[in-house]
């Protein structure tokens, strides 16, 4: 009986994860990577699946600072996980800025960085040692950071539920669509010394990195396929801050998501927040947030199916080839699933070649393709007859 009181206390001791604010550090591509995880001591008495949030900080600012802002605070109510990678010095503006697509002419910032490749890393790290509600999973970002966003909901949008950024815009060099559609929440100021509305200049002196605010939101509005004229209102100017807050709202998109603007008249270059102004910036996202999560594959397959995936004979007996040479070198895995969900095999891929699938059962299954860190190229659906 002790023997078994000792292993249980051992079993729960194990379980319980260290809470409040961890740095953390990575080597990725041979640099060593920094980043601060906060985990709410409610994770550790709910023991439940939680939300991951990935906050991604602005020009010249730190993983360490950024924690501080309240989306960690949110969290301890919340039972979300909450984490701040670190982006490196470029090596012209010698401060810390992502490889987001930022760029004007020649000018790229922090091009040659793989960020993409260490938040998605980041991110499997954190997957595979707390317990992720992988479909709950969110991306948001100030200033330069608000950049990244933009680049990680168009280049992972298989991965998030939704996205938000804060002063941001959509870098000139990134040119890949968002396979997927991802809710999307944007603040800007119209007065925004640092990041023009306009998208007409950046950091005070350097020509536009990026879309204006509104071609931004309107990228979005399209992409989610949304309703092409928003719905707007403005929240009761109460605060005596000399700002005006008139939210812009698309709706109707695929999968119930939505395009939201947040238009900030006479606004700067700030994380807005209660009591001194009308709106919480944290508040906001994390409401917006909370609404979504990544639909299921057989919702995907409905809507994603791609001309240039190619599977036959379909319906089949058992034995079918594909043809992905449309994806030149992308597309890494061919994941099959069943109708619920359920993963059935995943199977390294080449241009063209033959599946023998003799022992899945007749009945109807979603092929997925899947390309570096996880992002998804095509979604079809395969018969057995």
């Amino acid at each position: 009986m002790k023997k078994y009181i000792y292993f249980s206390l051992l079993m729960l001791l194990q379980s319980v994860v260290l809470a409040g604010f961890i740095n953390g550090t990575m080597v990725h591509q041979n640099v060593t990577r920094k980043y601060v995880l906060y985990v709410p001591d409610i994770y550790n008495v709910q023991q439940i699946n939680v939300p991951l949030l990935i906050g991604l900080h602005g020009f010249g600012d730190d993983a360490a600072n950024f924690s501080g802002i309240c989306m960690s605070a949110i969290a301890d109510t919340a039972n979300y996980i909450a984490v701040y990678p670190e982006a490196t010095p470029d090596a012209v503006l010698q401060s810390n800025a992502w490889n987001s697509g930022a760029s004007t002419g020649v000018v790229v910032v922090n091009n040659g960085v793989d960020d993409k490749g260490f938040i998605n890393r980041l991110m499997d790290t954190i997957i595979a040692n707390y317990r992720i509600d992988t479909s709950r999973m969110y991306v948001y970002g100030f200033s330069f950071g608000g950049f990244m966003t933009n680049r990680m909901a168009a280049e992972c949008s298989s991965r998030f539920a939704a996205a938000a950024c804060v002063s941001g815009l959509r870098g000139n060099s990134i040119n890949i669509l968002p396979q997927n559609p991802v809710p999307y929440l944007h603040f800007h100021g119209t007065s925004d010394p640092t990041i023009g509305y306009y998208g007409t200049s950046t950091l005070g002196f350097l020509p536009g990195l990026g879309m204006s605010a509104e071609s931004t939101v309107k990228f979005w509005a399209k992409q989610n396929k949304c309703d092409s004229i928003p719905v707007v209102d403005s929240l009761p100017d109460l605060a005596n801050d000399g700002l005006r807050f008139v939210r812009f709202s698309y709706d109707n998109g695929m999968n119930n998501s939505k395009t939201v603007f947040y238009k900030v008249i006479n606004g700067a270059h700030r994380w807005y927040g209660v009591p001194n102004n009308d709106i919480s910036y944290c508040q906001t996202i994390w409401e917006f947030f909370r609404q979504y999560q990544r639909p299921s594959t057989l919702t995907l397959v409905k809507n994603l199916q791609n001309a240039a995936f190619k599977v036959y004979p379909n319906p089949s007996s058992g034995q079918a080839a594909i043809d992905i040479s449309a994806f030149s070198e992308s597309a890494k895995i061919l994941n099959i699933y069943d109708l619920a969900g359920k993963l059935l095999h995943s199977i390294p891929v080449n241009k063209r070649q033959m599946l023998s699938l003799s022992d899945l059962s007749g009945g109807t299954y979603v092929l997925q393709l899947q390309g570096e860190q996880g992002s998804i190229l095509a979604t079809d659906k395969l018969v057995i007859q």
